[in-house]
């Protein structure tokens, strides 16, 4: 037999493409394995939390809503879980083509304020871990960036489009935010530090030049 044939096979190093999708892949399963727990969690916890934003309905459409949400989240959480994840998977597409850029569409005008200003809490909040975030989504893609898939404005666009396919009227998925904002987005911290974290062991260094 060939040297040729018995020679070791030289092990080439991985491309920054390909090490930027295994990345991003391993972050993106941390993240979506965390959110469909909370989600799960919201659908368990509607009950009782429902009728506390529904005081500016009458008694018969409070209790016509809450109906509704309650067997639509029986029924439709896998839905719901499903399309959310679907969603967010734009924006990891989007860090992997190194596109500083929102992944989908704003949401319509009259929800928009309302998922700014819960944005702009966890943006405030959580000033300081999402900035490392940023950086080391930057040094993976080597390019500055704006936009990633953590930020918090992008997780409340992703939900408000996620409930687009559920039987719900448009008024009953209003209903839905600030319940995402109590269950999910009040352990959004939990959420960020998996992904950091995830970053970290795969040594992504939270600076770019």
């Amino acid at each position: 037999m060939s040297s040729r044939n018995t020679a070791e096979i030289i092990q080439l190093p991985p491309t920054a493409v390909s090490k930027r999708v295994e990345t991003v892949k391993r972050v993106r399963a941390a993240v979506e394995k965390k959110t469909r727990y909370l989600l799960e969690g919201l659908s368990s916890n509607v009950a009782d939390a429902l009728f506390e934003e529904m005081h500016h309905l009458s008694e018969e459409d409070a209790l016509a809503c809450h109906f509704n949400i309650m067997r639509c989240l029986k029924t439709q959480g896998d839905v719901l879980a499903n399309e959310f994840a679907q969603y967010m998977d734009k924006s990891w597409v989007n860090l992997v083509h190194r596109r500083d850029k929102q992944a989908i569409a704003d949401a319509s005008q009259d929800v928009t304020p309302m998922l700014k200003a819960y944005s702009d809490k966890y943006l405030n909040h959580y000033k300081i871990l999402l900035e490392e975030l940023r950086l080391r989504f930057c040094h993976l893609s080597r390019r500055r960036l704006a936009f990633h898939p953590m930020l918090p404005g992008n997780f409340y666009l992703c939900f408000w489009h996620a409930t687009e396919d559920l039987d719900l009227t448009y008024q009953e998925r209003k209903l839905l935010l600030p319940l995402f904002h109590r269950f999910v987005m009040d352990r959004f911290g939990q959420v960020l530090a998996i992904s950091n974290q995830t970053l970290v062991e795969l040594e992504i260094p939270a600076w770019f030049e």
